[in-house]
């Protein structure tokens, strides 16, 4: 099972999109700082994610969300995780 996700920047409210196999290991390797792309907006929390049942799905749904702002501002509405505890105050904003 893979997972498409979109992270939130406590700190900025950027929102970085994935796909992994495991969410929970590759939210710590952001928080952690190891992707080079997230390292200086951290801390992350999960904002929203979708189960796929192949990478290239995942793969597919990930690339289309990173081409269109309002696709994935669509995506995040439709699969938003509500116990973040984290709400933030100026919105989303995208930055990939």
């Amino acid at each position: 099972m893979f997972v498409v996700y979109a992270i939130q920047s406590m700190r900025t409210n950027q929102v970085y999109v994935g796909q992994t196999e495991n969410i929970e290991k590759r939210l710590h390797y952001h928080n952690a700082g190891y992707v080079k792309s997230t390292c200086n907006r951290r801390p992350w929390v999960i904002l929203a994610f979708e189960k796929c049942e192949s990478r290239d799905k995942a793969r597919w749904i990930e690339r289309e969300l990173k081409k269109s702002k309002g696709k994935l501002l669509k995506w995040i509405e439709r699969n938003l995780v509500y116990d973040t505890g984290y709400a933030p105050e100026g919105g989303i904003s995208s930055k990939e």
